[in-house]
């Protein structure tokens, strides 16, 4: 059996959008057959096991100022150990890089991607098949929209960040060919659900695991 481990933030949890300030619990969970990751596996079929690995807040590598385990380059090599072997890594961060308390520039937030894949790629240990490598796909996050400015996000996320979001897949798709890796603008596709401007909905959900099932079947015929 292949698997493949989703590394995200709360799109890959399946966080619900709304326009009110919504609580972190399953009622505001969108269920895994409606998912992203969970439609990804019904797709792959039984020869392929989803990992999620979706953290509400998660950023590519800098420090939330309340919350320090929301840094993805601290928690990956956790990740990585505790689902190993794995075939496929698909890295989709960087709308919670785009707040406003970091002023984060597109190529910082793709630097941190270029931080994650090194640490996938040729480290200790060989988190693929037999000790190799896994195959690592950076995906764009969906494109962040003006709806977040209305919403309860508004406080961290202004104007500025919608841009800076608008321009990551440029920015990760410089990074991915540096490094030698697949790459996918979803966010030239996919649009988060304008009642809170990041958040996915049910469609987004069905249209990014639609993508990311074509290119894995692309990179892993």
């Amino acid at each position: 059996m292949k698997s493949v481990l989703c590394y995200g933030d709360s799109n890959t949890w399946g966080f619900m959008p709304g326009k009110d300030r919504p609580a972190v619990k399953a009622a505001n969970r969108f269920p895994f057959d409606v998912r992203w990751t969970g439609q990804l596996e019904k797709k792959l079929g039984k020869e392929w096991r989803v990992i999620e690995e979706g953290l509400n807040g998660r950023t590519t590598m800098f420090d939330c100022f309340m919350e320090e385990h929301r840094n993805g380059l601290k928690d990956i090599d956790v990740s990585l150990l505790t689902a190993m072997p794995v075939d496929v890594v698909i890295l989709m961060l960087g709308t919670n890089d785009c707040k406003q308390a970091f002023g984060k520039t597109p190529f910082l937030i793709a630097h941190g991607i270029q931080r994650l894949i090194g640490k996938i790629k040729g480290g200790l240990y060989g988190y693929g098949p037999d000790g190799n490598d896994p195959k690592i796909l950076v995906v764009s996050p969906a494109r962040m929209t003006d709806g977040v400015l209305s919403s309860w996000l508004c406080g961290e996320f202004d104007e500025d960040s919608v841009r800076r979001c608008a321009e990551l897949g440029e920015a990760y798709g410089r990074a991915a060919a540096e490094n030698g890796v697949e790459f996918l603008d979803a966010g030239a596709v996919i649009s988060a659900d304008d009642s809170d401007g990041i958040h996915m909905n049910e469609e987004g959900h069905a249209k990014m695991a639609e993508l990311i099932f074509r290119k894995i079947t692309e990179i892993c015929p």
